[in-house]
């Protein structure tokens, strides 16, 4: 073989060694052998700072601090009353059920439909509906109006008389159509499988009474009007407060003021031994009033336990956190 076609690939060797060497791109793998230390000065303000900074929750002194609240019922009410209420206020009667407005408006809209006047309107999301005047009999036109009750899982009906988009008083043309409704309701929902319209679930979705913290007290805030508010109080007071412990003792209406007993359950014995051989407390303590008053276009609840005098904490926040999870 002659000596040039030997050099040839060494040649080729070389220069393809000489074009790698040539590269942009520098060999670093040996440049920490040259590295040097560098002392970097932190800001004076350093250990002061928080270096993963959350925002504070604004939460109500209500909320459990060390322990998960058990999840609620969907349905609060006792199955074993009434399904469906009459009660009576300023404006005349009205209807409680013990649905939630998704579940009571097909049944609503279905009495409706029963009637034999025309159904004019029927908004699941307004919650309303409104039945022709009966022309022949000279009757007017009736207005039914579905809202959440102040309860969760619970609904209220209202039925007017109206002319002119005016309400007309309560009358017992009124009465006789809200005792039919009520029969109807009572029959359609206590089956055992019932419609829930998801447009009238907008209807529930309003929290008409939160429990707030408000200059280091708490205060139990309704979205209601005095009446309303003041009759569902009453009620739910003489309704469970009928033992030593819990007792609704008298009432003011005039000063808004509901006179209780209430024992809080680190006072209370526990066992059936310390129960039944526990002296008690003492007759004359524990009594506190409940104090309801108008705030800003809301209502305001207080805990005394006089005119003026804020009941002890723990006390305040048992009993007012008890009335929020009754009433909402």
């Amino acid at each position: 073989m002659s000596l040039g076609k030997l050099l040839l690939p060494l040649l080729l060797m070389v220069g393809l060694i000489t074009g790698c060497s040539s590269s942009e791109y520098r060999d670093r793998n040996t440049d920490y052998h040259k590295a040097k230390a560098v002392n970097n000065d932190l800001p004076a303000s350093y250990p002061d700072q928080d270096v993963m900074p959350f925002a504070k929750a604004n939460r109500s002194l209500g909320q459990a601090r060390d322990t998960v609240p058990r999840p609620e019922p969907l349905r609060v009410m006792d199955e074993g009353k009434d399904l469906v209420v009459e009660r009576t206020d300023d404006e005349g009667a009205w209807l409680l059920v013990m649905r939630s407005p998704s579940e009571v408006w097909t049944s609503l809209r279905a009495f409706g439909e029963s009637r034999d006047l025309p159904l004019l309107t029927a908004s699941p999301r307004r919650g309303e509906l409104t039945l022709a005047a009966d022309i022949a009999s000279g009757l007017p036109a009736q207005r039914i109006s579905l809202r959440q009750g102040v309860r969760r899982g619970t609904s209220e009906i209202r039925l007017h008389s109206y002319e002119a988009e005016q309400s007309l008083p309560w009358n017992d043309y009124d009465r006789s159509r809200l005792k039919s409704m009520a029969e109807f309701l009572t029959s359609s929902l206590s089956e055992s499988s019932t419609s829930v319209s998801l447009q009238a679930q907008s209807l529930q979705d309003s929290q008409l009474v939160r429990l707030i913290d408000r200059d280091d007290r708490q205060v139990l805030v309704l979205q209601l009007k005095y009446e309303r508010a003041w009759a569902e109080l009453v009620n739910l007071l003489d309704d469970k407060f009928t033992d030593d412990w819990q007792k609704l003792e008298d009432l003011n209406r005039s000063e808004g003021r509901l006179y209780v007993r209430y024992v809080p359950e680190s006072k209370r014995p526990t066992g059936f031994f310390a129960r039944l051989f526990s002296p008690g407390p003492k007759a004359d303590e524990h009594h506190y009033q409940l104090l309801l008053s108008e705030h800003h276009q809301e209502l305001d609840l207080i805990l005394e336990s006089a005119p003026g005098q804020a009941a002890p904490e723990e006390v305040e926040l048992e009993l007012l956190t008890w009335l929020e999870r009754q009433l909402r």
